[in-house]
């Protein structure tokens, strides 16, 4: 069919006859009817099971360590297609974290373990060192056992009922006062058990003398008795007694008691022994060893030293306070109480810490010790005494003030008393059978009364039978 031409227009292009589309097919339907079944198994539509929470949350921390502390590996992390809310995603060069918890537990388990070795090191070294310093049984002797009061025996309350129990014994009255003797006899016989000696051993003639002790003194010794007894304890005390000023002796006295803790019944257990008292010893010099400031002495003489002794004696509070540093101690600020009075100076040794020689320039804090004899007079006889002082002096503002008083001082000579007849002690030992006094090789020192010790017999001389009283 040949192309249509537009009339109207002259020269027109003939337009070309448009081709149909053809209809799509209509998609074909499946018939009715059951469908068939696939060629696989389909899985059941169940929730996959999640593993162990881990990540940075807190229950999954505490998840891993306790794991990690069970011993458990911890798996790593896979993606299964499911959705795990917890799932971290590491910073660019940071760890996974599965590693964290791990990482935590070693950094907390190297220290801890650590501690707990040191620990356990120290705990086994103090047993045994500890269980090495505890003495064995018989490993002390008695002095330490009283010393370090090991010893559960009441030392004071026995002391004082053997000191009673002597002074009765050995305070015998003349033969003539009948009287006087039976009431003696029946306080010892009450003191004592039955089996000791009558009267505490003492058999005067018709025509005995009165007499009696002039001091009995516990001197501290004591010798527990381990074993005899199924109730109560007993321990043998040790008294000097001292008759004149040349005839002393120590008496033995075995004591009992009920109860260690409380005792409230208490028995002479034996009869009384007489021993040696310790004699006189021979102690070397005294080796001084501070350095002494001779130009210091003699300014401290008349300038510190007499004005505060007067005061001092006087117990003169508004003269103290010129001489006193503001801290000074008690013995310093009480006084004598004008007990003694009109003091003289008689010597000052000034011993100082520094080491200059020539002049010494103190400062302002230093401190020295002024040693002082006095001479006093006593205000209730007027006769004299002379005492022995250091004093401690400061050095504040410009001028040496006193800080603390105390009595007596060391000989530094050492050796024995001058034997001139006169004035022998006690317990001096003059009538042994070498005929010279006791040497330091042979003697002993006596101990004092606040520390028991074991009576024990250290001299070699033999027993003086003059110092026994007939």
């Amino acid at each position: 069919m040949p192309p249509a031409v537009d009339a109207g227009t002259s020269g027109a292009v003939p337009r070309t006859q448009e081709r149909p589309t053809p209809p799509r097919p209509a998609p074909s339907r499946e018939p009715a009817g059951p469908r068939p079944e696939p060629a696989y198994t389909a899985q059941p539509d169940t929730p996959p099971t999640k593993g162990k929470k881990t990540g940075n949350s807190l229950r999954g921390r505490a998840t891993a360590a306790f794991s990690a502390v069970r011993g458990e590996r911890e798996s790593a992390p896979h993606y299964d297609g499911t959705t795990n809310d917890d799932f971290d995603v590491p910073p660019i060069g940071g760890h996974p974290s599965h590693t964290k918890s791990r990482q935590w537990a070693v950094r907390l388990g190297i220290p801890v373990g650590v501690l707990l070795l040191a620990a356990g090191t120290t705990f086994a070294v103090g047993v045994n060192i500890g269980s090495s310093r505890v003495p064995a049984e018989g490993a002390i002797s008695q002095n330490e056992a009283l010393r370090f009061r090991l010893s559960s025996f009441p030392v004071e309350q026995a002391a004082v009922f053997g000191q009673q129990y002597l002074n009765v014994c050995l305070t015998r009255p003349a033969a003539s006062d009948t009287v006087a003797v039976r009431t003696r006899t029946e306080v010892l016989a009450r003191m004592a058990t039955s089996g000791t000696e009558s009267g505490c051993g003492y058999s005067g003639t018709s025509t005995a003398e009165a007499e009696k002790p002039e001091s009995i003194v516990f001197t501290g010794q004591i010798k527990s008795v381990r074993e005899g007894y199924t109730e109560g304890a007993a321990a043998y005390l040790t008294y000097q007694v001292a008759y004149d000023s040349e005839k002393a002796v120590e008496v033995v006295v075995p004591v009992w008691v009920n109860d260690r803790g409380d005792p409230t019944l208490m028995r002479v257990v034996g009869n009384v022994g007489f021993m040696p008292s310790p004699r006189l010893g021979a102690p070397p010099a005294y080796a001084e060893t501070r350095a002494k400031d001779a130009q210091l002495a003699t300014q401290l003489h008349d300038q510190v030293i007499a004005p505060f002794m007067q005061a001092w004696g006087s117990s003169d509070a508004q003269q103290l306070n010129l001489t006193l540093t503001e801290d000074a101690s008690f013995a310093a600020r009480a006084g004598l109480r004008g007990v003694l009075v009109n003091p003289r100076v008689e010597k000052v040794t000034v011993y100082t810490a520094r080491t200059e020689t020539g002049a010494i320039h103190y400062q302002s804090g230093d401190e020295v010790v002024a040693e002082t004899t006095v001479e006093w007079t006593s205000a209730l006889s007027t006769s004299k005494q002379t005492g022995t002082y250091q004093i401690r002096l400061r050095y504040v503002q410009g001028k040496w003030a006193v800080l603390d008083v105390t009595g007596s001082a060391l000989d530094p000579s050492g050796g024995p008393v001058p034997n001139n007849g006169a004035g022998a002690s006690p317990s001096s030992g003059t009538a042994d059978n070498s005929g010279h006094s006791g040497s330091s090789s042979t003697s002993s020192v006596s101990p004092t009364p606040t520390q028991p010790r074991e009576t024990t017999q250290t001299s070699s001389d033999p027993f003086d039978p003059a110092a026994v009283p007939s």
